[in-house]
């Protein structure tokens, strides 16, 4: 099953998941089961193994069926190198999954990507279980590193995806970790 995502931006001020969790007004169990999520996803760090983004050949990003289910909330962190160009305008498109062949399609992340920065993005889409593949479509500028994408959701245990690499235009670049599942 795949769904497309409902994207709040966060705000391009913001640094880490805490600093998200001070800018958005949230109820007390939202808040507490957020809180409790960060801590865990602090001290785990649970990360797949680290390997080079390959770029694929057929993009899975045009073939995404777009329905819309809001039934979890995900925040997706992306850390742009202190390496990268000083300042990157663009856009991206993220396709992130599990070993079941679920799947949220998130169409368009807006930039700008500044180096040494993190931008974090609220997504809403359906429940799916522990995420192990995460493909990235780059429509930005030219010159952007890109050096982790994190994904946190409360059910299962965060994922990071290490890039430390250049990003060209085009894609997708990515990682399938379902295998290891």
């Amino acid at each position: 099953m795949t769904g497309l995502a409902i994207i709040k931006p966060g705000n391009p001020n913001l640094t880490s998941p805490s600093s998200f969790l001070k800018y958005k007004t949230m109820n007390a169990p939202n808040l507490t089961l957020i809180l409790t999520f960060c801590i865990i996803a602090a001290l785990s760090q649970a990360t797949p193994k680290a390997t080079q983004p390959q770029a694929i050949q057929s993009s899975k990003l045009n073939q995404t069926q777009q329905q819309i289910n809001e039934g979890c909330s995900y925040i997706v962190t992306i850390k742009t190198s202190c390496s990268s160009t000083f300042y990157v305008r663009g856009q991206i498109s993220l396709l992130f999954g599990d070993a079941y062949g679920n799947q949220i399609h998130v169409p368009r992340l807006d930039g700008p990507f500044e180096d040494c920065s993190m931008n974090t993005y609220e997504i809403y889409g359906p429940c799916i279980s522990q995420i192990c593949r995460l493909y990235l479509y780059n429509t930005g500028d030219a010159g952007w590193i890109l050096e982790t994408v994190s994904i946190y959701n409360y059910l299962y245990d965060p994922v990071t995806f290490y890039y430390d690499t250049y990003i060209a235009e085009g894609g997708p670049y990515g990682f399938d970790y379902c295998h290891d599942y």
